[in-house]
């Protein structure tokens, strides 16, 4: 048993390290800077979401990280007894379960398919060698927009996460 939950923190640690950082540079920095760069700052996004495995990497440390954290809390809450999550140390990690499960949920339902959109998109586009068409340049735009919206709630959402599963080890049990 000792063997599986460092294993399991071991990944959960890992995997959230990846996710939460990778969402807050990417959010922080890289979008803001895309943005203010036009077409270049879009021609790069369209090759780093087409080439680089980022989104597909980001995907699975969240949904691996969701799964060893929630079977973690299995095992240290003894089946999710209520009484684990009633004051201190599994007060937090409760909380800090729902914020990183909506987290989780938010990245696939606001980002994840807009991602997969402009993707394609852009991917039609540079083939065609043509100027977006006015139905396009709008769709890509609502695309984007739900992207950073995404980014920033997901983001948020980590932090409260890594505060709330930091802040745990040191509470009461």
């Amino acid at each position: 048993m000792v063997s599986l939950l460092i294993l399991l923190r071991v990944i959960h640690i890992l995997t959230g390290t990846f996710w939460a950082g990778g969402s807050f540079v990417m959010t922080g920095y890289v979008e803001p800077t895309v943005r203010a760069a036009g077409d270049d700052g879009r021609r790069f996004m369209q090759r780093l979401g087409a080439t680089s495995g980022f989104s597909r990497a980001m995907a699975a440390a969240a949904g691996s990280n969701v799964v060893a954290g929630l079977w973690l809390l299995w095992i240290v809450s003894d089946g999710y007894r209520p009484a684990f999550f009633e004051a201190g140390r599994g007060l937090a990690l409760g909380l800090g379960m729902l914020t990183g499960i909506a987290a989780f949920v938010v990245g696939f339902a606001l980002q994840n398919r807009s991602i997969r959109r402009m993707t394609a998109l852009g991917q039609a586009l540079a083939a065609s060698g043509k100027p977006p068409s006015p139905e396009q340049a709008a769709e890509m735009a609502k695309h984007n927009e739900r992207v950073r919206l995404g980014g920033w709630i997901v983001s948020a959402l980590l932090l409260l996460t890594v505060g709330l599963m930091a802040a745990a080890r040191y509470l009461p049990s």
